[in-house]
């Protein structure tokens, strides 16, 4: 057993917890690490990292095909998956093993097992069997970090061979030839962008009357009519009422149709990794599913906070991290420790999760930071709304990627900006400033008097600013 001294024990090392171990350490904290698996959690290890870099290649796949239109003659070219997962494998161990050594060299204490609460002051490390083999006694900070996993449909459970969740998804040696989705969020929009470009004929079934249901209602339906191009079938208010299993998959809709495919992919949504985690023995307690936390992602004990999936926040990867230093931000205000707020921290007022981008990285990707205008409008807001088209941005066409727009939401009397979507090539990275906007209250005319260079994609924020306040250059706006 171990008896050292901790100030901070933090069960889970994905970019929640290993992000909060490291700030940690960089402000003078002893801390401990316990992961039962590999250091960066589902987004380095079977998420975020391994399909954006399968998503590379398929898109770099795209562009080759589409050569023609930019006045090239390519070389025949065929998708690999076995070479591209294996390049995935690549990255996702070179980062693997960059997240140990920054853990190594910050003299975080990284302890291989299961973490689970002994009390509200004691953790204890077990195997794989559940026996004990290493323990931190009385830390003075205990962060819980153990992420969430893929749910499952109960006419549809998973049996990683013909019915799969997303990681069965990352293990595939071919594309299949037939691939249904049940789900239209973000996973399973990712996923049939993909495998459809790796050349499977997909079926997306979504139970809502849109793709991506919790964003803009203007990015799924664009989302969807890419789709349609692209030769992905989209079906919509469909209920499932049966799953069969057998030399093909068989989807039963309530409406009498029956869908076959060779494989299934259940994407669902996800369920917080709470269970064996020792929170009854400590006094934490549970906000339905999730871990309760306050602002300061603080639980219902003192002492023991909650960060990532499990506290049923947004279930992004860079909430956990911000949600991480926040809770240092927290124990800086105890005696004895450096008040200097943690890198990316917002101090004791919490995360304004209004500010926090989401993207989504289809084909063309999709992104989204604040309001909507139903939303603000939900909220009391008087808004007026500004877009842009990318086919009027001479950097789309140059780049022959013309299929999306921008949207910008503002406060009607100030011009203050609420949010903003973006559907089309680049939105991860075009969302960035957008984000910056909302969070420093940036007004519409401040955007719009912003210098951009030219030609640069950047330039539509300024002309969907410039639709808020007046009249966009490049188009001709609403009267």
């Amino acid at each position: 057993m171990n008896d050292a001294a901790f100030d901070l024990a933090i069960i889970g090392a994905g970019p929640g917890g290993y992000v909060t171990a490291i700030r940690a350490a960089h402000r003078g904290l002893r801390v401990a690490l316990v992961e039962e698996r590999e250091c960066g959690g589902v987004c380095l290890q079977a998420g975020c990292i391994p399909t954006k870099t399968m998503i590379a290649a398929a898109g770099l796949w795209q562009r080759i095909r589409g050569a023609g239109d930019l006045g090239l003659q390519a070389q025949p070219a065929t998708p690999n998956l076995p070479a591209i997962v294996a390049r995935r494998q690549r990255v996702v161990r070179q980062l693997t093993q960059g997240v140990e050594y920054l853990l190594d060299k910050n003299r975080v204490r990284l302890m291989r097992g299961r973490g689970v609460l002994a009390s509200a002051r004691e953790i204890t490390v077990e195997d794989a069997q559940g026996h004990p083999i290493d323990s931190i006694h009385e830390p003075r900070a205990i962060v819980l970090a153990t992420g969430s996993r893929p749910a499952e449909l109960p006419m549809a459970r998973r049996d990683g061979i013909a019915i799969l969740n997303s990681r069965d998804m990352l293990a595939l040696e071919e594309p299949p030839p037939e691939l249904l989705i049940i789900g239209g969020g973000y996973i399973g929009c990712e996923f049939a962008s993909l495998f459809a470009s790796l050349g499977s004929r997909v079926t997306l079934i979504e139970a809502l009357p849109r793709l991506l249901p919790n964003l803009d209602a203007e990015l799924g339906q664009g989302l969807e009519r890419a789709f349609k191009k692209a030769g992905i079938q989209v079906i919509l208010n469909a209920q499932v009422q049966k799953v069969e299993a057998a030399d093909t998959v068989n989807v039963a809709l309530a409406d009498g149709r029956i869908l076959a495919g060779t494989k299934l992919l259940v994407s669902v949504g996800r369920i917080p990794n709470t269970e064996r985690l020792g929170l009854e023995k400590a006094g934490v307690k549970l906000d339905g599913r999730f871990i309760g936390i306050n602002e300061r992602m603080e639980t219902n004990v003192p002492g023991i906070y909650a960060i990532g999936d499990v506290t049923g926040k947004l279930a992004l990867a860079h909430v956990a991290s911000a949600q991480g230093r926040i809770v240092l931000d927290q124990l800086a205000t105890q005696p004895g420790q450096d008040k200097t707020p943690a890198a990316g921290g917002t101090g004791p007022s919490g995360l304004d999760y209004d500010t926090v981008p989401a993207c989504v990285f289809t084909r063309p990707e999709v992104a989204t930071v604040g309001l909507t205008d139903a939303e603000a409008v939900r909220r009391g807001w008087t808004v007026r709304v500004g877009r842009f088209p990318f086919l009027a941005s001479g950097k789309a066409l140059a780049d022959g990627e013309t299929e999306g727009f921008v949207k910008l939401v503002a406060d009607a009397a100030t011009g203050r900006l609420l949010g903003g979507q973006v559907l089309g090539a680049h939105a991860a990275e075009l969302i960035g400033p957008i984000a910056l906007a909302v969070q420093l209250g940036a007004t519409a005319r401040q955007l719009s008097q912003t210098v951009f260079a030219h030609p640069t994609l950047n330039e539509v924020l300024i002309e969907a600013a410039e639709d808020i306040i007046g009249k966009p250059t490049h188009v001709i706006s609403r009267p």
